[in-house]
């Protein structure tokens, strides 16, 4: 008996037959391990011919224009100087440091972190966010930087694929800067965290590279020993 299909509630009812009912060409064909495939369905239910090419349509350019193409690493893009970042701005005693915004997942304000028996100093403890328990560390001590508070404000970074969090005084902005607006600055002995210096209006920020801070991190007190 044919089968019907109701195509919106205005429409007439049709009948559509039923393969056996198209002919022998209409049968879904098996492949040789005797399973009906997608495309033996497809022709089958189109009477054994190819699907159309007239279907077959490019996106339109406004949806074209919105499939990104993944971003290069934040070093390189600093280096070239072209385009632009959004950077999460804060404070560490009395220096600002920034970095990019998408390298940080969230910040917490008021963690209080469990120490560590025989934890390196710029490890703090750790502590549970949700449904993880994250290792925090002291980006002041990191940085080599004179600390003038406790640490009230946590960002949880994730740069690649290690999730660590780190205690800085303040979180003060997100700003969007020119990357040919970033000056180079003398080597350092930071090991390749500072990427540069950046001007916000009259306040100079130093930009620093979220993986290499993490990997530094990491190197002090690595997960595996904990």
């Amino acid at each position: 008996m044919p089968r019907l299909r109701r195509k919106t509630p205005h429409e007439p009812v049709h009948a559509i037959p039923s393969p056996t009912e198209r002919g022998p060409a209409a049968l879904p064909r098996v492949d040789r391990s005797g399973r009906v495939t997608l495309r033996s369905l497809a022709l089958s239910l189109n009477g054994g011919r190819p699907r159309p090419r007239e279907f077959d349509t490019e996106l339109p350019a406004f949806e074209a224009e919105l499939v990104a193409e993944p971003l290069a690493p934040f070093r390189e893009r600093v280096a070239s100087r072209v385009g632009h970042a959004e950077l999460l701005v804060f404070r560490v005693g009395v220096e600002l440091f920034a970095t990019e915004l998408r390298a940080v997942e969230e910040a917490v304000e008021g963690v209080d972190a469990q120490p560590i028996p025989d934890a390196p100093p710029s490890m703090l403890g750790i502590f549970a966010l949700r449904d993880r328990t994250l290792p925090m560390y002291s980006l002041a001590h990191v940085l080599g930087v004179a600390a003038v508070g406790m640490g009230e404000m946590t960002l949880v970074m994730r740069p690649s694929g290690t999730r660590i969090a780190v205690a800085v005084d303040a979180v003060d902005d997100v700003f969007n800067a020119p990357l040919d607006t970033v000056r180079s600055v003398p080597t350092t002995d930071l090991d390749g965290m500072v990427l540069g210096v950046v001007w916000r209006g009259a306040e100079l920020m130093t930009l620093l590279d979220a993986d290499v801070v993490v990997d530094a991190c990491l190197a002090a007190a690595p997960l595996d020993s904990l």
